[in-house]
């Protein structure tokens, strides 16, 4: 039995790590296989090269395998699928925000925040549409959204919103649309996907278009959403009567075909669904920051699962630069289960409806420093809100974070919001100055210190500034960059002295200045 064999590791995979000469796992290996194969959530830091790929690519390998194993043996599963009412999700909603029992009604009493909720259910082609009304005092903004968008209805690009102010919204543009709604107005929320156009009516009285939707935008379900801040709101999906009648061609959500409709799948419990292999829908997405990086887990992968068979496990590099139709067809000819790319590319299929994450058992972060400092902060939320928290075989969203560094700020915050109770390896810790270091600041200002002037002897600089005028007691940009490098060195020359520091005689280290200049 290999050390790796030791950890659970599978003997075809065991086998491939053989090929690659790697006896012994390293120090990050040994401490996350583990963890990610037991089932919990893994932050993980190490230095460059110790190892950190394999630590989450092998485990997550070998229980998509298993997976797709008891899916095609039929051990997976329970239950039929039962799609959810035409409700307000009691999960896919904001902390400070109430859901009726009937799934009709909802409240906030949040008086500083904006608290929303979406649907249970939403809808792509056709005409539909639903009430709303207005319960209590308060703020509100009702309209539409994908499973892509905010909560906070109509500040981004994937919600469109009519609030109680007379404002339209979408992206966080206000535009005057209509007119101010209070307590007890009806609004009927209407969505045209076979023209791409949402509108509203006030107590029955078309407000005219809203928005207009591009062809890009109609490729995804919009579901009916409602953003509120210290206030309440009901709802009529079509169960009963409406208070106002729909214009000509407009039905009732409620009534839409099966094949028209989609359900919420954010935050959504799908242990009572069949567990079934989706082409376009993988087990495991990994996100690396840039094509190489991507590039590299991607040829990882492809070593370490070579001999496993029946069932085999089908992966898809997702990047810019290659074709997107090529990997389209890809996905809905062979399908994925394990699908690595950069942000960009992956965005762009989810939006389109090309790439889906019902069956996502795995989102593994790597270098997430990089990527949330890239700013794809809200795009990696939006991927974790439309991600299933409990798989259809009962095991819950494993999500795996490797960083340069695991104390960044940015690091700490999502794993708050995003990650439970995850379990931090961190193999390289927080940079720190030693204690025998002493840190000084020089501040460099060569028009007060004009010594640079009258010097006899000069250090010679990068020389930058050679074919520049740089004679001494010149004021022009070039000749204070000129004076800033040579005071530097006259200053460094001046602490040795001062110090009488000199190179060690004896095994015993001397203090070590660290000196940071401040030019101005």
């Amino acid at each position: 039995m290999t050390a790796f064999e030791e950890f659970g590791c599978l003997p075809e995979i065991s086998k491939a790590i053989d090929e690659l000469e790697w006896t012994l796992p390293t120090d990050i290996q040994a401490e996350g296989i583990p963890l990610v194969l037991g089932g919990g959530d893994v932050l993980m830091a190490a230095e460059t090269g110790s190892g950190k790929t394999a630590a989450f690519c092998l485990p997550i390998i070998q229980i998509v395998w298993e997976t797709l194993k008891d899916i095609e043996s039929g051990k997976t599963g329970g239950g039929t699928s039962v799609s959810p009412a035409w409700t307000m999700s009691i999960m896919d909603r904001g902390s400070a925000l109430a859901v009726a029992s009937d799934g009709l009604r909802v409240q906030s009493r949040e008086f500083k925040e904006w608290h929303g909720v979406r649907c249970t259910r939403g809808v792509s082609t056709g005409k539909w549409g639903y009430e709303a009304t207005v319960t209590d005092e308060g703020l509100c903004r009702v309209g539409w959204s994908t499973l892509q968008a905010n909560l906070d209805l109509g500040t981004d690009r994937f919600g469109f919103g009519f609030g109680g102010t007379g404002k339209k919204s979408n992206n966080k543009q206000f535009d005057n649309y209509g007119e101010p709604f209070g307590k007890s107005d009806v609004i009927t929320c209407l969505y045209d996907g076979d023209n791409g156009e949402i509108r509203f009516l006030k107590n029955g009285t078309d407000l005219g278009p809203a928005f207009k939707l591009n062809k890009q935008q109609l490729n995804t379900a919009y579901f009916p959403a409602v953003v509120l801040k210290n206030a309440e709101m009901s709802f009529n999906f079509g169960d009963k009567p409406f208070k106002h009648s729909l214009p000509p061609n407009y039905s009732p959500v409620i009534s839409a075909p099966k094949e028209k409709v989609s359900t919420n799948t954010n935050a959504q419990n799908s242990s009572s669904q069949t567990a079934k292999i989706i082409n376009n829908a993988p087990q495991a997405i990994i996100i690396e920051p840039s094509r190489e990086l991507a590039e590299q887990t991607y040829n990882q992968i492809r070593n370490f699962k070579k001999f496993l068979e029946s069932p085999k496990i089908r992966d898809l590099l997702v990047i810019g630069g290659v074709n997107v139709k090529e990997q389209i067809s890809f996905l809905q000819q062979t399908g994925a289960d394990i699908i690595v790319g950069t942000p960009g590319r992956l965005e762009d299929l989810i939006q389109g409806g090309y790439l889906s994450l019902a069956n996502c058992r795995f989102f593994v972060l790597d270098e997430a420093d990089g990527l949330l400092k890239q700013g794809y902060t809200d795009f990696i939320e939006r991927l974790h809100r439309q991600m299933p928290k409990i798989t259809a075989d009962g095991k819950r969203l494993q999500m795996i974070v490797c960083s340069a560094t695991l104390h960044a700020f940015e690091v700490k915050k999502m794993a708050e919001k995003l990650m439970h109770f995850p379990t931090w390896v961190d193999l390289k810790g927080e940079d720190a100055v030693p204690e025998t270091v002493h840190h000084v600041v020089v501040k460099v200002d060569p028009q007060q210190d004009k010594s640079w002037i009258t010097l006899r002897r000069r250090i010679p600089t990068d020389g930058v500034h050679a074919q520049d005028n740089v004679k001494p007691g010149m004021n022009t940009p070039e000749a204070l960059s000129e004076a800033v490098k040579l005071l530097k060195g006259e200053y460094c020359v001046r602490a040795i002295d001062e110090h009488k520091w000199s190179a060690p005689s004896s095994s015993v280290a001397p203090r070590t200045t660290a000196t940071t200049w401040k030019s101005t």
